[in-house]
């Protein structure tokens, strides 16, 4: 008889463990340049300093950088080390798109509307990227070897969640910044840290797109 009870006793022992969930820290960024205007399109990521990252899920390691109305869109992205970032072009025109950076040297050739172009990022860096024949064409990839990453939107923030607690370095990165900040933080289950970062911001000296001419086709 008892032999009977205690596997069912088990079971329902095991049933309120099924969906639990320890609750994890997060944090959410705030950044301003000096004349207290919000900074879109900062890089910003976390690594771990009590513990090595948690291994890559294949499925994630992929990413896009598309060529359209002759930009590149995003300008700044981030990606983890290992990720296939593909380039379609959008356009009705030729691009050809290439990166003479240390992380990652490629080049693709001339290719025409509609079509799709990868590469795989597979060391840690920043990746300035360019179009050989629309110099206005810029966009950087930052390659981390972490999974806490991301930009911040048009008000300057962006939010990171499922970060085990402990101390992390943070590292926020623009276009526009001389070098990267960096801070060390320690973050808590079940707690949101709020960080406000004040940015010195160079003048931005993007080139503009040149007026279209109605009629090329590169």
């Amino acid at each position: 008889m008892l032999s009977r009870i205690l596997p069912r006793l088990h079971l329902l022992l095991s049933i309120p463990l099924i969906g639990l969930h320890l609750p994890a820290a997060e944090v959410r960024v705030a950044a301003i340049d000096q004349k207290g205007l919000s900074v879109a399109e900062l890089v910003i990521w976390l690594e771990p300093l009590d513990a090595p990252p948690p291994p890559a899920n294949p499925e994630e390691l992929f990413a896009t950088v598309e060529q359209v109305d002759e930009e590149f869109d995003p300008y700044t992205i981030a990606v983890r080390t290992g990720t296939k970032v593909e380039f379609p072009n959008r356009d009705q025109v030729q691009h050809h798109v290439y990166s003479l950076s240390k992380p990652a040297q490629f080049e693709i050739p001339l290719h025409g509307g509609d079509e799709t172009e990868s590469v795989v990022f597979d060391q840690a860096g920043l990746v300035p990227i360019g179009c050989n024949i629309h110099d206005w064409m810029l966009s950087y990839v930052v390659v981390v070897d972490t999974p806490w990453f991301g930009t911040t939107g048009d008000d300057g923030t962006l939010q990171l969640g499922d970060l085990p607690e402990g101390r992390y370095k943070l590292s926020a990165w623009h276009p526009r910044l001389r070098n990267a900040d960096e801070r060390e933080i320690t973050l808590f289950d079940g707690e949101l840290t709020e960080l406000s970062l004040e940015l010195r911001l160079r003048p931005d000296r993007r080139l503009r797109r040149a007026p279209s001419s109605g009629g090329a086709k590169y």
